[in-house]
């Protein structure tokens, strides 16, 4: 049945990318289709949701690579401080790093939440592919297409809303929110359809180089306010496709909304990712604390050596200088500025006093005897 249901699936992609008529949107839901039948069965388990209060639950989808120093604290910090039910990685590493880990964390008892795609095998468009994947595999969807519900049965516990972010992405809730649960009650759930959340970036604090320090911790300056652009929280029934790492199309009828106010309806920019309206920063309920930089040498080490996810070299690599685009060669050439580090102007601690608190193992790095950073 699953080797009838693969071939399936290639016939209709064969037929989708020979068609006149097909829309973006459905090569999009064909395309990200490329799971083999080891990815099937990667992540069968029946664990529950966790968080108390809510009669919902919200996990995130997220694409990995080169990101085993700092993913333990990343996982920490948004499975207890921010208590999401479950995460979805999908390794794009092509030895599958993670297969290991995985493999040794089924029984942990906080890391059993965390499932495992080996995606290395996906190189066109690989991040959208997994997000795709990811909701139509592990949402809370009952509308979905016959192939796809063998899929959807495989999987673990149904999310009924997934956030598709980055592993140097945190979210913050704002104001009296302690949760991202507590938002999605008040700014998705009522209305269905999207919600998108805004990045402020945080700077590298004029570090040269890596040390072994928690990235909370050892970043703590940020610019002074967010920017437009965004990540995204969908409702996996009221989902249509991906339509960039930041964006997703929502089913006719469902819109996409901010935090501007509850019930607030999103202006988008042409592609989505990133918001046009007056008010295109919203920040009292939930902001994502953007890490993009981290050291001066780990940002320039990604750019231009390791490469992006699905690129050999990063669009932030100066390649004939070897050293990651300065602000002002950006701002020559007409590119988005945040692609250049900033050392950060604002200090923020909350995040790690939040993951200190939830997470206490984590206050032995508050010695400052002991982790005196030079670098």
């Amino acid at each position: 049945q699953l080797v009838l249901m693969i071939l399936w699936v290639k016939g209709q992609l064969f037929l989708a990318l020979n068609s006149n008529t097909a829309t973006d949107v459905e090569l999009t839901k064909i395309n990200t289709l490329e799971f083999s039948s080891r990815t099937l069965i990667s992540n069968i388990d029946t664990d529950e949701a966790v968080t108390a209060g809510y009669n919902f639950t919200v996990g995130i989808c997220s694409i990995v690579k080169d990101a085993d120093a700092y993913l333990d604290e990343w996982l920490d910090y948004h499975l207890v401080a921010m208590n999401i039910d479950n995460i979805y990685l999908y390794d794009h590493s092509k030895q599958n790093y993670l297969k290991k880990w995985y493999k040794n964390t089924r029984n942990h008892p906080l890391y059993r939440r965390v499932h495992v795609t080996p995606w290395g095998h996906v190189q066109i468009n690989p991040q959208m592919k997994a997000y795709n994947d990811c909701i139509l595999r592990f949402g809370r969807n009952d509308d979905l297409p016959k192939f796809l519900k063998l899929l959807n049965r495989m999987s673990t516990k149904k999310m009924d809303y997934l956030a598709l972010i980055d592993v140097d992405e945190f979210f913050m809730p704002r104001g009296n929110y302690t949760s991202v649960h507590g938002v999605v009650k008040d700014y998705l759930e009522p209305y269905g359809g999207a919600l998108v959340v805004n990045w402020i970036m945080f700077g590298s604090a004029n570090k040269t180089f890596y040390k072994p320090i928690p990235v909370l911790k050892r970043f703590q300056y940020r610019e002074e306010a967010p920017i437009g652009i965004i990540k995204t929280i969908v409702k996996a029934s009221d989902f249509l496709a991906v339509r960039n790492p930041h964006a997703v199309h929502v089913q006719p009828g469902k819109l996409v909304r901010t935090t501007e106010y509850k019930g607030a309806i999103r202006l988008e920019s042409k592609t989505g990712a990133s918001s046009k309206a007056s008010a295109a920063s919203p920040s009292s309920a939930l902001l994502i604390y953007h890490h993009r930089y981290l050291s001066a040498k780990e940002y320039d080490e990604k750019n231009c050596i390791r490469g992006d996810v699905g690129q050999r070299l990063s669009v932030k690599c100066n390649i004939g200088k070897q050293r990651s685009y300065t602000r002002e060669e950006l701002q020559a050439d007409g590119k988005p500025l945040h692609l250049a580090a900033t050392s950060g102007t604002v200090f923020d601690e909350s995040a790690w006093k939040l993951l200190c608190d939830r997470v206490p193992k984590y206050r032995a790095f508050d010695d400052a005897l002991s982790w005196g950073d030079y670098t």
